[in-house]
């Protein structure tokens, strides 16, 4: 959620500083560094290796810095050349800012560094603003029915420094930046209302806000501050929106258009969910898991902490174990100077997002059932105990009772991760596809209007077998919205496949064969490309591990190039 709204932010500050020799980082309400910027420039060398992602560099790890004197305190700080702790730090200068999220929470700092010329910080006012500017961002996207936005001086009601409250359609306030919350003495209380902060009628207030259209209104706050005051952003908010914060990459728009049979293991898993239930998702390949444990998450818990997904099948088995637990400074050759904190840490009061679990290798699976047992883990060459409070969601395409069968998955641990399982239908059985389409044609067109499809090109699409289910067919409108003309998406503006498949798939349905059919398009797929597994695997828009998987199924292997080859 931080790295969502500051990334743009930080572009921004990141432009006019760059070319004085400034690194631009931000950091998590720990001190770790999630994001810099920088770090190529020569002249910044010595401080990219500061402020690599992964590195504490708050106040306990580091001891007086920018950031953490900003996560200390919670206010602007600037740190110069001996004023940092240690020796290692004192050829630089850094000024920070903390941020804070809609409830008030210091979730992280803003930082600016350079090495230090005697010369006074002059970016203490871009750093500041740049830090009211995430916060602001956040508070927006809450997706309530109205933002109000104010300040004392009506110039500044449309400022970086206004006050931003987000309000639910009853009124119910749902968030706020640290500027209205010292505006309005707003204290740490579980619910106000629109009429406890400014003792009239929300609908009233609207009204006036309303006929000023976007000039500045006088309003009087219950403390007595007199405000000059506007509506942002004004909209209808239906039964399916969520007032809460979505992390980067999650996909609303398709997430909300589920097949009717599963949608009530979906609301049942919600609710799970929320009271800390751990879900597994089973489902072939591009149906749609990462999404909607995003969607878990944004409704969960832990919303406003991390969400951290891990691909158990991508990892090396010789490095998964330093991955998943982190390892301490000299813990093997080859390890980072300042160690590393492991997927399990970074997960940390947010959600862990375990994917192909079912590919885990057996030896850490007993170490992740301690973890999840114990809620703490050691990193790797460690000796000190780390206390973790985490949501869990696992993934996985394979069926883990039968691995239990075979004893290559642990009982234990299937019935630890088990808590609700919910089974995502592939595309092809699904009921919703043409609602489907409408909703990732809206997403892939953006802010310009949708694309329609010409009859020939929806046929198509209902016809073909989708061996790589939401994900094929979200990189075949994108291809059909990026090559359309004149507004409309014909069949010669879908990937080569979806034709090809078309007359395989109608004459597979005459005999029942939908797996005929999919072996049809990988073959005529890999053939396009004469035996190229990565060319094939992308025009299929599924993983090469899928391919090879559906190449060995259907006996399609020794057509491919080898893996060097490719």
């Amino acid at each position: 959620m931080l790295l969502d709204h500051a990334e743009p932010e930080m572009q921004r500050l990141f432009g006019v500083l760059e070319n004085a020799n400034w690194v631009v980082a931000c950091v998590d309400e720990r001190g770790f560094v999630v994001r810099s910027m920088g770090e190529s420039n020569p002249a910044c060398r010595d401080l990219g290796n500061v402020f690599r992602p992964g590195v504490n560099v708050g106040e306990r790890a580091a001891g007086t810095t920018g950031p953490g004197c900003a996560l200390a305190d919670g206010r602007l700080v600037a740190i110069c050349g001996s004023e940092h702790f240690l020796e290692e730090a004192r050829p630089f200068s850094c000024a920070a800012a903390p941020i804070f999220d809609p409830k008030g929470q210091l979730i992280g700092a803003l930082d600016a560094s350079r090495l230090h010329d005697g010369r006074p910080i002059g970016v203490l006012e871009a750093i500041a603003l740049t830090a009211r500017s995430i916060e602001n961002r956040m508070v927006t996207a809450l997706g309530g029915a109205f933002c109000l936005s104010f300040h004392y001086s009506a110039e500044f009601s449309g400022s970086s420094l206004r006050g931003l409250l987000s309000f639910s359609e009853d009124g119910l306030l749902l968030g706020a930046n640290p500027a209205a919350r010292q505006m309005l003495d707003l204290a740490q209380l579980p619910e106000w209302t629109f009429e406890h902060l400014f003792g009239e009628s929300l609908s009233r207030t609207l009204d006036r806000l309303r006929r000023n259209r976007s000039e500045p209104t006088l309003i009087e706050a219950a403390n007595g501050l007199r405000l000059q005051a506007r509506v942002d952003t004004v909209k209808r908010v239906g039964d399916a929106d969520r007032s809460v914060l979505m992390p980067a990459g999650a996909q609303q728009p398709a997430a909300m258009h589920v097949d009717p049979t599963v949608a009530p293991l979906l609301s049942m898993a919600r609710r799970a969910f929320f009271h800390d239930v751990p879900i597994l998702i089973n489902g072939e390949t591009g149906t749609g898991k990462e999404m909607l444990a995003q969607s878990l998450h944004a409704e969960g818990p832990r919303r406003n902490g991390p969400f951290v997904a891990v691909n158990c099948s991508s990892i090396p088995a010789s490095l998964i174990e330093s991955e998943l637990f982190g390892y301490e400074p000299g813990a093997f050759t080859g390890a980072r100077r300042g160690g590393m904190a492991g997927k399990f840490e970074q997960a940390n009061r947010g959600t862990l997002f375990l994917d192909e679990i079912g590919d885990m290798p057996l030896e850490m699976q007993a170490r992740l059932l301690r973890v999840l047992q114990e809620q703490q883990l050691t990193r790797l060459g460690g000796s000190q105990t780390i206390q973790l409070r985490f949501s869990l969601i696992c993934a996985t395409h394979r069926d883990l009772a039968e691995r239990v069968g075979q004893a290559s998955f642990r009982e234990d641990l299937y019935y630890r991760i088990n808590g609700l399982r919910v089974e995502l239908p592939p595309l092809r059985q699904r009921k919703d596809i043409d609602a489907l389409i409408e909703a990732l044609l809206a997403l892939e067109a953006g802010a310009r209007k949708a694309p329609r499809l010409s009859a020939q090109a929806r046929q198509a699409l209902r016809d073909h077998p989708w061996p790589g289910n939401v994900r094929e067919l979200r990189h075949a409108l994108r291809l059909g919205v990026a090559l359309c003309e004149h507004g409309v998406i014909e069949l010669e503006h879908l990937p080569a496949t979806i034709g090809v498949a078309r007359p395989a798939a109608a004459s597979a349905t005459a005999d029942g064969s939908l797996e005929q059919a999919e072996r049809e398009a990988v073959r005529l797929a890999l053939a396009r490309h004469e035996g190229n597994v990565s060319a094939t695997a992308r025009t299929l828009g599924i993983a090469r591990a899928t391919l090879y998987r559906k190449l060995k199924q259907f006996g399609l292997y020794e057509e491919a190039s080898t893996p060097d080859e490719d």
